[in-house]
Protein backbone atom coordinates (compact mmCIF):
# COMPACT_ATOMS: atom_id res chain seq x y z
CA UNK A 1 0.00 0.00 0.00
CA UNK A 2 1.44 3.41 -0.88
CA UNK A 3 2.53 5.65 1.96
CA UNK A 4 0.01 8.38 1.16
CA UNK A 5 -2.81 5.83 1.46
CA UNK A 6 -1.45 4.66 4.82
CA UNK A 7 -1.34 8.24 6.07
CA UNK A 8 -4.92 8.88 4.94
CA UNK A 9 -6.13 5.63 6.49
CA UNK A 10 -4.26 6.38 9.72
CA UNK A 11 -5.88 9.81 10.00
CA UNK A 12 -9.34 8.36 9.36
CA UNK A 13 -8.80 5.62 11.97
CA UNK A 14 -7.63 8.13 14.58
CA UNK A 15 -10.56 10.48 13.89
CA UNK A 16 -13.05 7.64 14.27
CA UNK A 17 -11.27 6.40 17.40
CA UNK A 18 -11.36 9.83 19.04
CA UNK A 19 -14.98 10.36 17.97
CA UNK A 20 -16.05 7.08 19.59
CA UNK A 21 -14.08 7.95 22.73
CA UNK A 22 -15.65 11.41 22.93
CA UNK A 23 -19.16 10.07 22.31
CA UNK A 24 -18.79 7.37 24.96
CA UNK A 25 -17.23 9.84 27.38
CA UNK A 26 -20.08 12.35 27.05
CA UNK A 27 -22.74 9.62 27.30
CA UNK A 28 -21.24 8.05 30.42
CA UNK A 29 -19.73 5.10 28.58
CA UNK A 30 -17.98 2.39 30.53
CA UNK A 31 -14.96 0.45 29.41
CA UNK A 32 -15.89 0.82 25.74
CA UNK A 33 -14.33 4.27 25.52
CA UNK A 34 -11.00 2.92 26.76
CA UNK A 35 -11.15 0.00 24.33
CA UNK A 36 -11.68 2.44 21.47
CA UNK A 37 -8.84 4.64 22.70
CA UNK A 38 -6.51 1.61 22.82
CA UNK A 39 -7.54 -0.06 19.55
CA UNK A 40 -7.26 3.03 17.35
CA UNK A 41 -3.52 3.60 17.81
CA UNK A 42 -2.94 -0.15 17.79
CA UNK A 43 -4.53 -0.39 14.34
CA UNK A 44 -2.45 2.52 13.06
CA UNK A 45 0.78 0.97 14.34
CA UNK A 46 -0.14 -2.38 12.81
CA UNK A 47 -0.74 -0.76 9.42
CA UNK A 48 2.77 0.68 9.44
CA UNK A 49 4.65 -2.28 10.99
CA UNK A 50 3.24 -5.36 9.30
CA UNK A 51 3.82 -5.82 5.58
CA UNK A 52 0.93 -6.20 3.22
CA UNK A 53 0.38 -9.77 2.09
CA UNK A 54 0.14 -10.25 -1.64
CA UNK A 55 -0.11 -13.35 -3.77
CA UNK A 56 3.45 -13.05 -5.08
CA UNK A 57 5.08 -13.17 -1.66
CA UNK A 58 2.83 -16.03 -0.55
CA UNK A 59 3.68 -18.10 -3.63
CA UNK A 60 7.41 -17.50 -3.11
CA UNK A 61 7.17 -18.62 0.51
CA UNK A 62 5.20 -21.76 -0.37
CA UNK A 63 7.63 -22.75 -3.12
CA UNK A 64 10.60 -22.07 -0.85
CA UNK A 65 9.14 -24.32 1.84
CA UNK A 66 8.44 -27.10 -0.66
CA UNK A 67 12.07 -27.10 -1.83
CA UNK A 68 13.46 -27.55 1.68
Amino acid sequence: MPAHMKVLLSVIILIVCLSVFYYDHTHDGGIEKWVALFLGPLMVVSIWIFPEANSGSIRKEVSRRRKS
